[in-house]
């Protein structure tokens, strides 16, 4: 629920003079812009908003004072007007139209006009607008110029109040805004009227002074002193710039154990023997003959090549046996197992000296069977080795103090059963040719489904089957596979499988993990594991079954899934048990039985689900697939799959269940013909077939101009929403969290002043979301279908989210200049808890894939999760991507995208996307750019909630873009020579241009200008000017041999002129901003640069700015960067001490003998003396060196980079 406060207008002001307005609700405050030489009027048409965690009470008041701004002096108050709220409690939107008071409480003719609007997203506090929910016809024409950059409580994104500006507050994207291109205005200029009104961090000092009543500077917040009003419509969702292609990817891994000794085990004249293994792999310790407390100190290393997920799920089992010889196996005394993933998640990725307990899994009853002490240590490639300190001898003599069990786990364990119950799936592949079926149907008129599927559960290093259903796409078990373990299990997953049962070839269908830390809660109110009955969807490899799959490691669940495989219903319980009872059955065999049947219903109400998506570009197809048509494929399960979907889900009936409420039809049908139109609705899947055309010699585009294909898919699910709405509004919590920290890390690094007052403002923003969260969660909670895991979670999530924003209030008043580190780094801890809380066990809707098919062949592939595009009225809980234009970047399925392939981008997509319940798509266009007409099928011409298959746009504008590429910094060494060639290629829409290539440098100066001519963009000119496509610019190694090697990857927005605006300042000419690098999830350096797209009027280009500063013609011919832009510089002497060089490692298994340093800087440098024996002297003969270099003035610009080592031999 939220405050919403409307100002419109101040009337019959005194004189002229700035004026500035101060809104307070609950004693928080909002200032507006100043607006400068008002005379009469002042026009601040601003929108204010507090969310509120409670109900507003009718007593509580609204303050709006209304000041004469000084920058010199303290500001003068004009008047007060307060606002008792009982009124907009009572009917939820109210016009106002007042005068004000001055500080004695006597009437002045000054009045001010405002609407205030209050809504509770449960409907309880006035009455819903049908506006919120349909739209308003007569507003149809107005849509292309309504604002849809967030949805307000129960309001859909195009129908917003005429006037009401979009807003957030200041600060919270600051930073974020500058890597995208984004310059913000000089203090001392006049604010446009459309341009954010975002003041400098001396503008809000000065402010806090002024209007801070005596407020501590202490106590200021750089999020809640000022609001940010704009016109920016936001419809495009932030592209994901880490694209890491080595997801399943194997790895060296190195699993030691060094077994010490061990004591108290249970048994008479012993010769024990200690059994150590790591998966598969077995290694034995020597024979001590007769005695319970032998002594080893025997060491063991175990190699493994395989991926982190494989790796992190192998059990270390450590035994003992009795009398083992050559011809007999032993007697076994105890055991002790954990995964490998827990021994890894500890610190230094250890277990140093720790006694592991032995239990007998023959006879769980029988007690503790000795201790065994070792040191087990996990090392990955790259991770660094650490010997722990000696401890004291005594020390490690206390068994129970240094038990080999992670922190948190309790000595004494229980033993435990885990019920995996397996009812049924659905929409299995086929796995068979069907040549013999054909054979069979053609003879004996018998048709059978090609997939014989049985589940295989997998936990502790045991493992138990299900039965085999023959012949079945939707296969029934109704079994239980029962597991006993100690508990709290030292395993953290557990793995499901459905696999094909045949005597050849048995594989993996799907594979799905089920985390035991996300279904259970340790804390005092904890809750043991449990889970549904619910679906969890699995994913592997594309559906069309061939003998050998190259990507059947997918369905092994290696790797991220390219394809839906199958959805399967289970449940799991977990039951302690008491060892006393003499019933018990003592064996940990794993044991399958027969399971109690759960009704359909169980997993909530079917209900039918749109998915409609528009294909605004497709550029950036790798070349090897420009030769073909190519088509696009969008799949939500197996809706849409036309390919290779063989079992095509039919539509179910929805069910209505006994204690369901009815849900209000979100969609109004005007006639018969459009209440009937959803049965006749078939989807259309698949883009039409196109050529590509040439972009340049790496990439091709598809030429889709003014006509944007559109597909929509009717699909159904259970309902269960909420699951997805609770995981949207922790991850929305999440993303603000994070940008924010990024802001405060920003600005500590660049030295920007008060970063502590951004952190208080990010502390506030966390508060504020944790209490929404409690406001919003626990709605539709009285279902039959919600399972014990929904209700244990949501008292888990609500408990640690009102836990946090108590921390975060409480943590915001210990934010100082001296401790803004120390309280970042706990801040951090916050968004990993958001992080893990969002994680939804228990699935619903399928994620989304889209798929570049050429020749009926799948060659690249993105993957979409179906909570970001999920549509709600409520704006926390809407999809992240839901209603906006979305930049995916297609990438190689599976092992093809290892190695080099996986960092080139297949395809480069500009996607608008929606889903939501089908009675809810009526605004399901409202997030596009503007400008264009539908062009629907035959059967939908005259229907108006029939989709497009296709938009036609009927406004295109010329544009031209500048992109002024000065330097990079910090890049990504290619080369063995520890340096690199870089040069730098620009994409923007179907264009693109390259850099100079220089030799031997990670901080190229290009000082270059690229010019993009004949540029043209579909869409309303207001729109494209606010909100303009995105620039991609990726780094490379120039080879002389061979394909340039990538570098990394970043993005950037231009800054936007239109033919009616001067090119003067404070917008123009724009200003060098840096770009960080990525190289997949890793940060590769940075990019200084600034890009600006010129729209070209009437007259053509000669109105565009002229491009000052000649032609290099000694490097090209090329354009350098044009003074205004480029940094003004001044020649600066740097001097290097050369003393000397230590702990130079091997490079290539051979010792560096004679090395030398390399010192650059803005493309100058210098290099040492050689030190012709590194092994008799490691120091330099020659001291001191010098260069000169021209610098910026401006200090963030300004960096160095050296080099410690050239290559042996040099």
């Amino acid at each position: 629920m939220a405050l919403i406060v409307h100002l419109k207008t101040v009337s019959e002001l005194r004189g002229k003079g700035d004026r500035i307005a101060k809104v307070t609700f609950r004693g928080q405050s909002f200032y507006s812009r100043v607006l400068e030489n008002c005379e009469g009027v002042a026009d601040f048409d601003e929108t204010f908003r507090w969310p509120v965690a409670s109900s507003i009470d009718r007593n509580e008041v609204l303050e709006i004072q209304i000041f004469n701004y000084s920058k010199v002096f303290s500001n003068k108050l004009i008047g007060t007007f307060c606002m008792v709220l009982q009124k907009v409690v009572e009917e939820n939107r109210v016009e106002v139209t007042d005068t004000l008071m001055d500080d004695s409480n006597a009437i002045i003719k000054t009045s001010l006009s405002m609407e205030v609007r209050y809504q509770a997203t449960d409907g309880t506090v006035g009455p819903w607008d049908d506006g919120d929910f349909l739209g308003d016809e007569s507003l149809q024409e107005e849509k292309d110029s309504q604002e849809t950059d967030g949805l307000l409580p129960g309001s859909r994104p195009s129908t917003r109040i005429s006037g009401e500006k979009s807003f957030r507050r200041a600060g919270r994207s600051v930073f974020s805004a500058m890597k995208l291109g984004k310059t913000r205005s000089h203090k001392e200029e006049p604010q446009r009227q459309d341009e954010p009104a975002v003041l400098e961090m001396e503008d809000l000092d000065h402010l806090a002074i002024q209007l801070g009543d005596g407020l501590d500077p202490d106590s200021v917040s750089l999020a809640s002193v000022t609001a940010l009003t704009s016109n920016v419509s936001n419809k495009r969702s932030k592209p994901d710039i880490k694209m890491e292609p080595s997801a399943g990817r194997p790895m060296d891994y190195q699993v030691s154990i060094t077994v010490i000794e061990a004591r108290q085990l249970v048994g008479l004249n012993m010769d024990p023997v200690v059994c150590v293994e790591v998966g598969d792999d077995k290694k034995y310790t020597s024979m001590k003959e007769s005695t319970n407390c032998p002594y080893y100190n025997e060491y063991f290393v175990f190699d493994f090549h395989v991926s982190p997920d494989v790796m992190f799920d192998k059990i270390i089992k450590i035994s003992v046996i009795h009398s083992k010889n050559l011809l007999r196996s032993g007697t076994l005394v105890g055991s002790f197992k954990m995964d490998v993933g827990t021994v890894y998640s500890q610190p230094e990725h250890q277990f140093h000296h720790k006694w592991a307990i032995l239990s007998d899994p023959d006879d769980i009853s029988a007690g503790l069977k000795g201790y065994v002490k070792c040191d087990v240590a996990v090392v990955g490639k790259g991770d660094n080795i650490k010997t722990p300190h000696k401890a004291n001898e005594t020390d490690e003599d206390d068994i129970e103090g240094n038990l080999l069990l992670p922190e948190g786990v309790p000595p004494e364990r229980q033993w435990a059963r885990f019920y995996v119950k397996i009812y049924r799936a659905e929409g299995l592949p086929r796995m068979n040719t069907s040549l013999m079926a054909n054979v069979k149907k053609a003879f004996i008129g018998e048709n059978k489904d090609l997939v014989d599927p049985y589940v295989q559960v997998f936990f502790a290093g045991q493992k138990g089957k299900t039965s085999v259903q023959k012949s079945s796409y939707e296969p029934l078990w109704n079994e239980q596979v029962v597991f006993t373990d100690l508990f709290p299990p030292l395993c953290k997953r557990m793995k499901v499988q459905i696999r094909d049962s045949d005597k050849v070839n048995d594989v993996a269908i799907g594979t799905h993990f089920i985390d035991l830390r996300k279904i259970s809660n340790d804390g005092d109110k904890g809750f043991l594991p449990t889970l549904g009955p619910a679906w969890v969807n699995m994913y592997g490899s594309t559906r069309n079954y061939t003998l050998l799959d190259e990507h059947q490691d997918l369905n092994e669940g290696l790797g991220e899934g390219v394809s839906f495989r199958a959805r399967l219903m289970l449940g799991l319980a977990v039951e302690i048990l008491d060892t006393s009872n003499p019933e018990l059955t003592s064996s940990t065999e794993v044991q399958v039985e027969q399971a109690t049947p759960v009704s359909e219903s169980c997993t909530g109400r079917m209900e039918e689900f749109f998915l409609f998506g528009a294909f605004l570009e497709a550029s950036m197809i790798d070349r090897k697939n420009g030769d073909k048509p190519i088509t696009f494929e969008v799949t939500i399960g197996n809706y849409g799959n036309e390919v290779d979907g063989m079992s095509r889900p039919l539509r179910p009936r929805p069910r209505k269940e006994p204690g369901d409420e009815e849900e209000v039809d979100l969609i109004q049908n005007s006639s018969d013909d459009e209440g009937d139109e959803a049965g006749d609705l078939a989807s259309v899947s698949s883009t039409p077939p196109m050529r590509p055309q040439i972009t340049d010699r790496n990439y091709f585009h598809l030429p889709y101009l003014e006509r944007k294909p559109c597909i929509y898919i009717k699909s159904w699910w259970p309902d269960q929403r909420r699951r997805l709405y609770n995981a949207n509004i922790m991850d929305h919590i999440a993303d603000k969290l994070e940008e924010g920290l990024n802001d405060v890390q920003e600005m500590i690094k660049t030295e920007k002043s008060y970063p502590e007052r951004r952190l208080r403002g990010v502390l506030e923003e966390l508060s504020c979301g944790c209490h929404r969260f409690l406001s919003l969660s626990d709605k539709d909670q009285g279902r039959s279908s919600r399972t014990r895991l929904d209700r244990e979670r949501l008292k888990s999530c609500m408990r640690e989210l009102e836990s946090m924003g108590q921390q975060a209030k409480s943590l915001r008043a210990q934010v100082k200049r001296h401790t803004v580190r120390d309280k970042l780094r706990s801040c951090q801890n916050f968004l990993q808890k958001l992080r893990f809380l969002a994680d939804e066990p228990q699935h619903s809707i399928p994620d989304v894939f889209i798929w570049m098919m050429s020749n009926n062949k799948r060659i690249a592939y993105a993957r979409v999760p179906s909570k970001d595009l999920l549509f709600s009225i409520v704006e926390e809980e809407l999809g992240k991507d839901c209603a906006k234009v979305k930049t995916l970047f297609l990438k190689l399925p599976g092992k093809r995208g290892f190695g080099s392939a996986g960092w080139t981008v297949q395809a480069k997509l500009e996607l608008y996307l929606w889903l939501g319940l089908s009675k809810q798509r009526k605004d399901f266009l409202c997030g596009l750019p503007c400008g264009f007409e539908e062009v629907k099928a035959a059967q939908g011409l005259g229907l108006h909630s029939f989709p497009p298959i296709s938009l036609v746009y009927t406004k295109k504008q010329a544009f031209q873009l500048r992109a002024h590429m000065y330097q990079a910094r910090s890049l990504f060494a290619a080369d063995s020579s520890g340096l690199s060639d870089p040069f730098a290629r620009v994409f923007f829409i179907n264009q693109s241009q390259c850099t100079e290539v220089l030799n031997e440098t990670l901080c190229p100066t290009w000082d270059q200008m690229l010019v993009f001519d004949n540029l043209e963009l579909y869409g309303e000119a207001h729109e494209l000017r606010d909100d303009p496509p995105i620039i991609v610019i990726e780094i490379y190694d120039q080879d002389s041999m061979g394909k340039a090697d990538f570098m990394g990857r970043t993005f950037a927005k231009p800054l936007v002129k239109m033919a009616d605006e001067a090119y003067c300042p404070p917008r123009f000419p724009p200003q060098l901003e840096y770009y960080q690098i990525y190289r997949g999830s890793a940060t590769a350096g940075d990019l200084l640069a600034a890009f600006e797209l010129l729209q070209i009027g009437p007259s053509g280009k000669a109105d565009l700015p002229p491009i000052n500063g000649p032609v290099d013609m000694d490097r090209g011919p090329i354009m350098p960067v044009p003074v205004g832009i480029r940094p003004v510089l001044s020649k600066y002497r740097v001097e290097v001490l050369f003393w000397g060089l230590r702990d130079l490692k091997r490079v290539n298994l051979a010792q560096v003998d004679r090395p030398r340093v390399d010192i650059e800087c803005a493309g100058k440098g210098v290099q040492s003396s050689l030190i012709h024996n590194y092994k008799k002297n490691p120091n330099f003969n020659t001291l001191v060196k010098w260069f000169e270099v021209p610098l910026s003035l401006r200090r963030r610009l300004q960096k160095c980079h050296h080099y410690p080592s050239g290559p042996p031999g040099e």
